[in-house]
């Protein structure tokens, strides 16, 4: 675990002015990186995010474990790490719900609904609505999006729902604005298609809210295997990995995993907004204008 020491003090008195002025670039480093490290990975998280009385909830870590073990398709998903950042991070946070973007599988769908409500007592009723923009999963085109679902929490598969085929603008259907807590993206990874994710979700994230965002670290991490001679089957793509290191607000560093806090002022957002725009896209040429069109009509909507 890494974790940078000289914050944690004076942390719960630090970090709610960060969400106010466009001044810090330096993420807190906050890594667990195995089960043994989750307690203490779990309380240096929680004096990170100013709530030092949070504990993990009974079976917390034995359920992320059986989803772990229950997973036969791990194309595209969660490392350990990032398993263990997540759980942690909703368990601290306690969301009543949560957006992802980006289903895949459905095994972060799984997490994150073990991580909400570990218990299975609400089932009954939603807790995780995510979306993807194919209706077939990317690592197998013969299986649906959010195949593992029934399977991983059989217990309790009413507690996500899938929307798919759905681009993130239908989040407009599925969350009032400022309700949510948190959200997670983890789709599409070309540049500018993370940002137009984030502008979407945000006007229904509250001020000073989170957004989890997965492979922060993937483009560096191909190109690192590459130059040593290590195959990849996917390019280096750094659509999230811009996101994170160009967000000027508070944000925690889980490894590949990170999040990012929402600053007050959501018009604030326009800064790195414009340069990041100004960056290199990463998706095909004939996307250039539309795609420039929707982030400038989600950056409108922030105003």
């Amino acid at each position: 675990m890494k974790v940078v020491p000289k914050w944690f003090p004076d942390l719960r008195q630090i970090v709610p002015r960060f969400a106010t002025k466009e001044f810090r670039h330096l993420p807190i480093v906050c890594e667990i990186q195995s089960y043994q490290e989750y307690e203490l990975g779990y309380r240096k998280l929680a004096t990170t995010l100013g709530r030092v009385s949070s504990k993990p909830a009974p079976r917390e870590l034995e359920l992320l474990r059986l989803l772990i073990d229950r997973r036969t398709n791990p194309v595209g998903s969660l490392g350990l790490a990032d398993c263990l950042f997540m759980t942690a991070f909703v368990s601290i946070i306690r969301p009543r719900r949560m957006i992802e973007i980006g289903t895949g599988s459905g095994f972060s769908s799984a997490v994150l609904a073990c991580a909400i409500d570990p218990q299975g007592a609400n089932s009954c009723k939603p807790c995780v609505d995510t979306l993807d923009a194919h209706a077939t999963y990317f690592g197998d085109r013969e299986l649906p999006v959010g195949f593992e679902i029934p399977r991983l929490i059989g217990e309790f598969p009413g507690s996500v729902r899938v929307h798919a085929p759905r681009q993130s603008d239908y989040i407009r259907n599925l969350a009032s604005p400022n309700e949510l807590e948190m959200a997670f993206i983890d789709a599409n990874h070309q540049h500018p298609c993370p940002l137009l994710d984030l502008l979407r979700i945000v006007p229904y994230v509250r001020s000073a809210g989170w957004i989890l965002l997965h492979d922060i670290r993937l483009g560096t991490l191909v190109e690192e295997s590459r130059k040593n001679g290590v195959p990849v089957a996917y390019e280096a793509v750094f659509g999230a990995e811009w996101l994170f290191e160009e967000w000027p607000w508070t944000k925690i560093d889980g490894g590949n995993i990170g999040a990012i806090q929402l600053p007050i002022e959501r018009k604030a957002i326009w800064g790195p907004m414009r340069r990041l725009m100004k960056r290199p896209f990463e998706v095909c040429e004939q996307s250039y204008r539309p795609l420039r069109d929707e982030v400038g009509k989600a950056a409108r909507i922030l105003s």
